[in-house]
């Protein structure tokens, strides 16, 4: 089978798979890598969860939807199974249906509190999960359901999309807020072959399936990208989006798929929590997900970043809603910066934003410093650093500055260096490769 999925440079989803003779201690880097990234950039999509589960609750069939308390008995094994190691099943289950969930082990009884339709669906996912346990899953299709999206996995391709004991499928969940299996399904009371259920919001799904698009699309070339556009798979009933929710898709060509995509797909990251839009890249096709507004922003930003490869980049900023200015003295710029604008990314990473010197400022006794985002809280978080930063340099006497010659050397100093760390890492595990084939040979000829 395959191997332990880790991130690494040169696919969209920052999936590949792994030989089993090397791949242990990667895959522990690896997990912690993904545990930051996941720390770092979840921030927004967890907000919109929990603006969709409001949404969702309010949708209920009362007008105010009351939230109640049902208790549902399990057997003792089954009790075990459904809590998870840690509680992790259990807190799963209570993430994606938005009910509060409390397992007594004594009882063989877990009590759902939360509004009919999430003790429903509390109820159906706990019933999936048991299921799990005996055998296969089968779901009828003619339900209609609107918490489910079904995804039709190329067979050649559901151990890759799987990974090592569904450790891919559980990266995926915890990204997204998800809950994601293999089924059967059934239509007509026919039941056919195994698809990938993924439930939970919209905005959950429609992420999770992205994610598993773009491994496919690795895997199985022209399953979903032909002919340079993307093509969407028709949905089962009921995986129904609201009015102006939409898939739009930019083709990246050349060298621009590397440069957007970045070191361990952090600029893709970046990009996505910024403009609060679903953003994922299935072949070579950018594709953004969500409503007009967020796809119109995460256009934007991918544009800008591309423009970057050129040179510097002016933005009129004067009548957007997602940008925060901050006047930045040119002697304090090279130090808010940093080399090759590392010290500027950190200040991304930090807060979840997108930020550059706009080209029209360069040069003046103030250069001005678009922080975008599409939360107001995280564009001010990030000028506070930036605030704070330039007061301590001030403190400096001026000290520690990146200087301007070395901007221009360097292609301007708040330009993207994430290929540069990537081709650098990638020479090294090339040269330790390298190392380790010696010795193999070395020691054969002993």
């Amino acid at each position: 089978g395959h191997g332990m999925i880790l991130t690494i440079d040169g696919w969209p989803t920052e999936f590949a798979a792994m030989s089993d003779s090397d791949s242990d201690g990667a895959a522990r880097s690896g997990r912690n890598r993904r545990r930051d990234d996941r720390d770092d950039w979840r921030r927004d999509d967890d907000r919109r969860r929990i603006d969709e589960r409001r949404s969702r609750d309010d949708s209920d069939d009362d007008d105010r939807p009351q939230r109640d308390t049902e208790v549902m008995q399990v057997e003792q094994n089954e009790a075990a199974f459904i809590l998870g190691k840690g509680g992790s099943t259990k807190n799963k289950i209570a993430r994606v249906c938005g009910a509060d969930l409390d397992l007594n082990e004594r009882e063989n009884s877990i009590s759902i509190y939360g509004t009919r339709k999430q003790r429903k669906q509390a109820m159906d996912y706990i019933n999936f999960v048991m299921q799990q346990r005996t055998g296969n899953v089968t779901i009828d299709l003619e339900e209609g359901r609107d918490d489910m999206t079904v995804v039709k996995v190329p067979e050649d391709c559901v151990a890759f999309v799987m990974g090592r004991g569904g450790q891919t499928l559980r990266m995926m969940e915890s990204e997204w807020g998800s809950l994601m299996f293999f089924a059967k399904t059934a239509q007509g009371g026919q039941s056919s072959r195994e698809m990938l259920m993924i439930f939970g919001s919209l905005r959950a799904r429609r992420g999770a399936e992205m994610k598993v698009m773009s491994a496919i699309e690795h895997k199985k070339p022209g399953t979903f990208v032909r002919a340079g556009e993307l093509r969407m798979h028709p949905r089962v009933r009921g995986d129904d989006a609201p009015q102006g929710w939409d898939e739009d898709s930019i083709l990246l060509e050349g060298d621009e798929f590397s440069y957007a995509l970045g070191a361990g797909g952090s600029t893709r990251k970046k990009l996505a929590t910024a403009s609060g839009c679903i953003l994922e890249y299935v072949g070579q096709i950018a594709c953004m997900v969500g409503y007009k507004k967020e796809r119109k922003r995460a256009k934007d930003y991918l544009k800008w970043l591309l423009k970057q490869r050129a040179g510097p980049v002016n933005v009129d900023h004067e009548t957007r809603d997602d940008v925060t200015v901050v006047s930045v003295p040119g002697h304090s710029v090279g130090y808010i910066t940093g080399h090759r604008g590392e010290a500027l990314r950190n200040v991304e990473r930090e807060t979840g934003t997108f930020c550059f010197i706009n080209a029209v400022s360069r040069g003046s006794s103030a250069e001005d410093l678009l922080i975008f985002s599409d939360d107001e809280s995280c564009r001010k978080r990030a000028k506070r650093i930036v605030l704070d930063k330039i007061e301590d340099h001030q403190e400096m006497g001026g000290r520690g500055e990146y200087h301007n010659q070395d901007r221009r050397r360097n292609g301007g100093y708040d330009g993207y260096d994430d290929r540069e760390r990537g081709r650098d890492r990638r020479n090294r595990e090339r040269d330790r490769d390298r190392d380790r084939d010696r010795d193999r040979d070395r020691d054969r000829d002993r």
